[in-house]
C-alpha cells in the first residue's frame, strides 16, 4: 500500500518518524541443493555504507581494508577450508571472492559485509577486478512502503578459491 501525503498530515507527526506495521514475507530466495548457503550481508562497525567517507580515513580503512566472509566452524569444516583462506561465494547474479573468517555465525549462514565495492580500487570494476561487492550477491529489489533496497540476503554457495 502507498502511504501519501494526505495519509502522512492525518498522523499529525509533527516532523517525527511514522513507524508502520508490516506483516513477515520470508526471503524471496531459499536455500537450495545448488546454493546450501543462507548470505546475510550487513554492517561493520568500522565503515558506513559504501566507505566513501570512512574508507578514505587511515585508521578505518586499516582496520577494515577489505571484505570478508564469515563462515561457522563446522561449515568451514566441512568445506575444508580454513581461517584466511580465500573463498568464492556465488549466487546465480554474482560472485565475490574474500579471505574467510570462522566465527560464532550460525550453521548454514554466510556474513559478508556489504560496505566493499570497486570506486577505491586501482582496476576499478574492470577485467582484472577482485569480485568484492556483496550487493551483487543479493536480489535486486526493494521496501514498495519504505523504498529500501532489499540488499540482504541471498542463496549462496561457498568453495575454496
Amino acid at each position: 500500500m502507498t502511504f501519501t501525503e494526505t495519509d502522512y498530515k492525518v498522523l499529525a507527526p509533527n516532523g517525527r518518524a511514522v513507524v508502520r506495521v508490516a506483516s513477515y514475507e520470508p526471503p524471496s530466495e531459499e536455500p537450495s541443493d545448488e546454493y546450501p548457503f543462507r548470505l546475510a550481508t550487513g554492517r561493520t562497525v568500522y565503515h558506513f555504507h559504501t566507505r566513501t567517507k570512512t574508507g578514505r580515513t587511515p585508521e578505518l580503512r586499516a582496520a577494515a581494508p577489505d571484505p570478508w566472509v564469515e563462515l561457522s566452524e563446522a561449515d568451514a569444516s566441512r568445506l575444508g577450508v580454513t581461517e584466511g583462506e580465500s573463498v568464492r561465494v556465488e549466487s546465480p547474479r554474482g560472485v565475490v571472492v574474500a579471505p574467510a573468517w570462522i566465527t560464532g555465525v550460525r550453521e548454514g549462514v554466510v556474513f559478508i559485509p556489504f560496505h566493499f565495492g570497486y570506486w577505491d580500487e586501482e582496476d576499478g570494476a574492470g577485467p582484472n577486478a577482485r569480485p568484492r561487492a556483496a550487493n551483487e550477491l543479493t536480489i535486486t529489489a526493494w521496501d514498495p512502503t519504505s523504498k529500501q533496497p532489499l540488499f540482504k540476503s541471498a542463496a549462496v554457495r561457498v568453495e575454496p578459491a
